[in-house]
């Protein structure tokens, strides 16, 4: 629903200030994965959320955490996805450093199923300047659930993680 995500962004530097107090305290990567999924499902009133992070060596994403039917119980998945840099959507926004939309998933030939098929997915890149440390990702049943304010609330949240990423773990440096 647009009229979440916009209320989220119109009053974004509010509304991020706990989530910027709670990636103070987040002393690991999956920390910073859960805090991400946690915070971006409840704020933005989201069914599904992923935090997929890079593999040391950058050349694979590993699901980290969830908010949704992924989620087990706290803190626990019930299954990880790794996906190589390019594929799915997940992989093609990291590889492209750049968000990744879908309507229609059943048409999408990007489109990886996980536990369960969507219609809608949006991912968007957890990155600072020139370091990409994953991705943030949601998924929802109908189509064309995603617009354009979903993704700019995303990025919002992902840049947050990214910079308490950066001080916590190793970065993926472009051409590694």
């Amino acid at each position: 629903m647009p009229a979440i995500a916009t209320a989220f962004l119109a009053n974004a530097a509010r509304r991020l200030a706990p989530l910027d107090s709670a990636l103070a305290l987040a002393q690991s990567p999956t920390d910073v994965a859960w805090t991400l999924c946690r915070f971006t499902g409840k704020e933005l009133q989201l069914v599904d959320v992923i935090v997929y992070l890079c593999d040391p060596g950058g050349r694979t994403l590993t699901q980290q955490a969830a908010w949704g039917p992924k989620r087990a119980a706290s803190r626990v998945l019930e299954s990880r996805l790794t996906l190589a840099l390019g594929q799915g959507i997940v992989g093609r926004c990291a590889q492209a450093r750049l968000p990744q939309r879908t309507g229609d998933a059943r048409f999408d030939t990007r489109y990886v199923p996980d536990d369960q098929s969507n219609l809608s997915e949006l991912a968007v890149p957890i990155q600072c300047g020139d370091s990409l440390f994953g991705v943030l990702d949601s998924e929802h049943p109908e189509g064309d659930h995603y617009a354009l304010v979903h993704e700019h609330a995303l990025q919002a949240i992902a840049e947050r993680g990214a910079r308490r990423l950066q001080v916590l773990a190793p970065a993926i440096k472009p051409g590694a």
